[in-house]
């Protein structure tokens, strides 16, 4: 078993993971093949998540450019652990969980299929018959989440795998035949039930790094665990615990957390070579579906920091904010910002800030956080920047000075 510290744990994560990296990604493709899924967001508070994700890995990202890749059949859209943007070589473990999707009797879509029969199937042969198609070709009742029953019959198709995302526009999704819109050079044919295992775990721990039970079951989301392990922890570590002995992984034991992780072995080498230095590049806002935040575990477990996205709950109960936005220092999550983008007034408010960490005392730390705000604005596009409450209350001034003195 590999001992080390959490200092290192978290250096290797996110250098794993393409957020403090020597190696930098140089387009969204680099992300996406790094991390392998990019969560879409219609939250737009600030720049929706599949942006900031991409950003914070890709210095040169604008906003939207992860559309191009879809467009090129570079990307395609689909449920992971949620809806995102993954590599269009990943196909076929998706196109499994498809076949899985088109023969379950259990879930919002399944009943949905079973029910509506008649019009998915019209709204199929409408696709098949005219090309590309968005929700704005029909013109049936909106009934609420999930749009009208023709969107929801396009979603539905696109659930059990006989429509894909062609590309989108302002947001808008514009679907066609399956057969019409994958790559000729990607295979179709469903994954393995013998490769599967080997997908999930290679593809779990070759993206965070670090990855522990709670992980297998959770990344690529909760079928593919439920369909091979039942779901359960000493099913999940039995098999990892297998690739230990066969020379495929490594164990991990980080001081100071209870539970083993694991780590591929051909990422050992990595992992030595990792030195648990101070970055003074700037500070990073982390969307709060950032793929090392998104599963409230793992942040918790690796850096001791308890989020919780609180946009759904009531305002009275609120214990941040609406959209709270991590705060990453060098290897560190050591703030959180409630954050919210006015672009007509071109500008970005940090209602509240708050700093769980020392750093912010030296001259370099908040050179890092002024630094790092500025380069939140400028992704954003806009002039202005205004600070609300910052806790503790006496940071509030030297941040000031520091934002302008920049």
């Amino acid at each position: 078993m590999i001992e080390i510290s959490s200092n290192i744990a978290r250096r290797f994560i996110l250098d794993v993971q393409g957020l403090r990296t020597q190696k930098p990604s140089r387009s969204v493709m680099n992300v996406a093949k790094r991390i392998h899924s990019i969560q879409i967001d219609t939250m737009s508070v600030v720049s929706r998540s599949h942006n900031l994700t991409t950003f914070n890995r890709y210095e040169q990202y604008r906003e939207g450019d992860v559309w191009k890749d879809l467009k090129k059949s570079k990307l395609f859209e689909y449920w992971s652990h949620s809806l995102c943007l993954v590599p269009i070589e990943t196909y076929p473990f998706y196109a499994r969980k498809m076949e899985h999707n088109r023969s379950s009797t259990k879930g919002y879509y399944e009943r949905f299929g079973e029910k509506m029969k008649v019009t998915i199937q019209e709204v199929y042969k409408y696709i098949k018959k005219n090309g590309l198609t968005s929700s704005s070709d029909f013109k049936g009742e909106n009934l609420g989440w999930g749009g009208s029953l023709e969107s929801r019959s396009m979603q539905y198709l696109h659930y059990t795998g006989q429509i894909m995302i062609a590309f989108r526009t302002n947001f808008q999704k514009f679907y066609d035949l399956t057969e019409r819109v994958l790559p000729s050079h990607i295979d179709s044919t469903p994954m393995e039930t013998s490769e599967l295992a080997r997908f999930v775990v290679e593809t779990t721990l070759g993206s965070l790094g670090l990855g522990n039970f709670l992980d297998i079951r959770s990344y690529l989301g909760r079928w593919p665990a439920e369909y091979l392990w039942n779901n359960q922890k000493s099913a999940i570590e039995g098999h990892l615990d297998t690739l230990v002995r066969e020379g495929n992984l490594e164990q991990v034991k980080i001081d100071g957390i209870k539970e083993h992780y694991y780590m591929l072995s051909k990422k050992v080498k990595s992992l030595e070579r990792m030195e648990a230095n101070l970055s003074e590049d700037p500070v990073k806002f982390l969307s709060p579906f950032d793929n090392i935040i998104r599963e409230r575990h793992y942040p918790l477990k690796i850096w001791e920091f308890d989020y919780k996205l609180e946009s759904y709950v009531p305002p009275d109960k609120r214990k941040y904010g609406y959209h709270v936005l991590p705060i990453l220092d060098g290897s560190n999550i050591v703030a959180r910002a409630d954050a919210k983008v006015y672009r007509n007034e071109n500008r970005l408010e940090l209602i509240s800030l708050y700093l769980e960490d020392d750093f912010w005392k030296e001259r370099t730390g908040l050179d890092r956080l002024a630094k790092g705000i500025h380069k939140f604005r400028e992704f954003h596009n806009v002039e202005e920047i205004s600070v609300n409450n910052v806790t503790p209350k006496s940071a509030k001034n030297r941040i000031l000075e520091h934002l302008r003195g920049l």
